[in-house]
């Protein structure tokens, strides 16, 4: 495949990812990333129309970065909030579940 539309290609699948957003998608785009882009510079000098592509790819990767952050940011705090309250939901958990009027359900 040439290396513009091999760079288009990755652009479009990452864009489809993000928008999702995709984190598996993005796992293994990553990866081809990884693998692929060194493969297609040993192609020799990059064209001008090859090297916009290249600057899009990178603006989406940042923009994937970016939101990968976000998440594990968030994901974070959610998991620091339950573990602050893991004691309160083993006592719920060892009381048995209870109805707002504290009847056994």
């Amino acid at each position: 495949m040439p290396r513009r539309a091999a760079l288009q290609q990755l652009s479009r699948q990452l864009s489809a990812a993000l928008a999702e957003p995709d984190w598996q998608a993005m796992e293994k785009l990553s990866a081809s990333l990884a693998k692929n882009i060194p493969l297609l510079a040993e192609r020799g000098a990059w064209t001008a129309l090859e090297q916009t592509e290249l600057l899009q790819l990178r603006k989406i990767h940042a923009q994937a970065v970016k939101i990968c952050s976000e998440e594990k940011e968030r994901l974070g705090l959610h998991l620091g909030a339950l573990q602050a309250n893991k004691e309160g939901w083993v006592a719920y958990a060892a009381l048995g579940e209870y109805d707002s009027d504290g009847n056994q359900a």
